[in-house]
């Protein structure tokens, strides 16, 4: 006997007479992630503005425009391991490898490598200061291993005994830091708690020695000084400071070490470990070491306990992913500020070339983002542009053209999730756009990701390659827009249809280009509807 199957009709059930309506669809705006790269808050009662990944982003004080590329400056000989400038009436640059020095002020072929102006050196961990004198401007450069280099100018002159100009007194080959302080230079003898310091206005002469063996406690060696000012100037304040690898701080008031009327210890304060010999910078009136733990200013050390450091960072907002690259990479990092732009690049110098990148801070409002893609073995600013010096021998000039060096990147940006002004409701999204300033062209890719995920998509293609007279270049300002910029959208609406709880936007966008984008994230868009409780 053959059973035929029953067949049931689906019942819609009335409300009023009339078929149920679908919930009405609701807006929501996230404006650009002004607050930057944000990975220190609960995920469950994040504020607003804030990124859950920023890559290859700079912040404003209004927005995040993608990065500029890089474009090959120089090729040098190996690896690059420093780079240092001279300003004077006529200024130079240099880059260092292993065991040379080049000038690399003006390179006629970037794709030649260049001839050594130094050569026969043993290290390439250099540091720099320049110290002006009524014979002239001067740049030091030491490295702990060879005898100090200093240029007048004009040439390069190895710094002993015997020299003119001569240091008396100590091994120079072992000076492995050097900073000026009260009208003096002082150098740090590498591997040790002593310190040198030369008579006032000199670059050279009897150099007199300064031992912090009985005011350090807690081992290691000296590893770097710099002036440290309570203000944005030189000013009666000044302090010396001089920094452990254990990360010990001494501050010393006074001009002349030599005096103890005259030099005076103000006291030894606690910092976690610093991550290398160049890893700070001036900052107004403090000094910002990067440090294990964050980016720490002295003036915190001085006033808090080790154990509140933390808190106190600079870098407090991406302190996670500070930490685990600060275990990965513990010595060798470098600070740069590119003024012009306001931003400061922090690089973490994987030698291995795998996992190489960049950090950066807006200057004016402290918001982070990273730089993929750059394999910042060093850094270093001249001509009011920033560089890095690569593992392919090459140096390169940061944040400029569409691409880097010929090859594609591309800006990534995924927010905060938000639970859209609908708490405890399943969320789809039905619809997103991307509000941009825009003087040039772009192919963005928007899409959402449902409960936390950060599982990104793939990215888009760059847009189509274009001169810039195809578009009104004096619209836009290399540092900030110009107040005619015109807001536009991107092309119209696009579909999404993923759910969930919460839901953050991801954006992409894709460089390989001649010109350097001119493009600001405002805000994004997005239409939803809300559904069943959450289960």
């Amino acid at each position: 006997m053959m059973v035929r199957e029953k067949k049931v009709m689906a019942v819609r059930k009335l409300v009023n007479g009339q078929p149920p309506q679908p919930a009405p669809s609701q807006s929501f705006t996230f404006p650009a992630p002004v607050r930057g790269w944000i990975l220190n808050e609960n995920l469950a009662t994040v504020q607003p503005a804030g990124a859950r990944i920023l890559d290859n982003w700079l912040c404003t004080p209004t927005g995040v425009r993608p990065r500029g590329g890089s474009v090959k400056h120089a090729t040098l000989t190996g690896p690059v391991t420093a780079l240092f400038a001279y300003n004077s009436t006529t200024d130079a640059f240099f880059g260092a490898t292993a065991d040379a020095i080049f000038t690399i002020t003006s390179p006629a072929d970037p794709e030649v490598a260049l001839t050594a102006t130094i050569s026969g050196q043993t290290s390439g961990d250099y540091s720099t200061a320049q110290f002006g004198t009524a014979g002239g401007d001067f740049l030091y450069a030491v490295n702990g291993t060879d005898d100090p280099q200093l240029f007048n100018g004009t040439t390069w002159t190895a710094i002993d005994g015997v020299s003119t100009p001569a240091i008396t007194g100590v091994t120079t080959s072992g000076l492995s830091q050097v900073w000026s302080f009260a009208n003096r230079l002082f150098f740090v003898q590498g591997g040790t708690m002593v310190a040198w310091y030369l008579p006032v206005d000199s670059i050279g002469g009897a150099a007199n020695s300064f031992s912090l063996a009985g005011v350090f406690r807690k081992g290691g060696s000296l590893l770097f000084g710099t002036a440290w000012s309570q203000d944005s100037g030189a000013g009666l304040d000044d302090k010396c400071i001089f920094v452990s690898t254990e990360g010990e701080v001494a501050v010393y008031a006074g001009t002349n070490p030599g005096s103890a009327a005259d030099w005076a210890l103000q006291g030894i304060y606690a910092m976690p470990k610093p991550l290398g010999k160049n890893a700070y910078t001036q900052a107004g009136g403090d000094v910002l070491i990067a440090t294990e733990v964050g980016l720490i200013p002295v003036s915190a050390a001085i006033q808090n306990d080790l154990a509140a450091l933390e808190s106190k960072a600079v870098s407090r907002p991406i302190t996670p992913y500070w930490q685990f690259q600060a275990r990965t990479i513990a010595s060798g990092w470098q600070l740069v500020k590119a003024q012009r732009r306001g931003i400061m690049y922090i690089s973490q110098p994987d030698t291995s070339g795998v996992s190489s990148t960049a950090l950066a801070v807006n200057l004016l409002t402290g918001a982070w983002s990273r730089c993929t893609g750059w394999d910042t073995r060093c850094m270093g600013y001249y001509a009011d542009n920033a560089y890095f010096g690569a593992g392919d021998d090459c140096v390169y000039l940061m944040d400029t053209s569409g691409s880097d060096a010929g090859a594609i990147y591309t800006a990534l940006f995924l927010g905060q999730h938000e639970h859209l002004g609908v708490y405890g409701l399943q969320k789809t999204v039905l619809q997103m756009r991307a509000m941009f300033q825009v003087g040039s062209p772009i192919n963005p890719q928007l899409s959402a990701l449902p409960n936390f995920s950060e599982a990104t998509s793939s990215p888009p293609s760059s847009a189509a390659e274009y001169t810039t007279d195809e578009w009104d270049s004096g619209l836009w300002d290399s540092a900030t827009w110009d107040a005619d910029a015109v807001l536009e959208s991107s092309a119209n609406w696009v579909g999404v249809g993923v759910t969930g709880s919460v839901i953050a936007p991801e954006l992409q966008l894709t460089f390989g280009v001649t010109p350097t984008p001119q493009v600001e994230l405002v805000a994004i868009d997005v239409e939803f509807r809300s559904g069943a409780m959450v289960a």
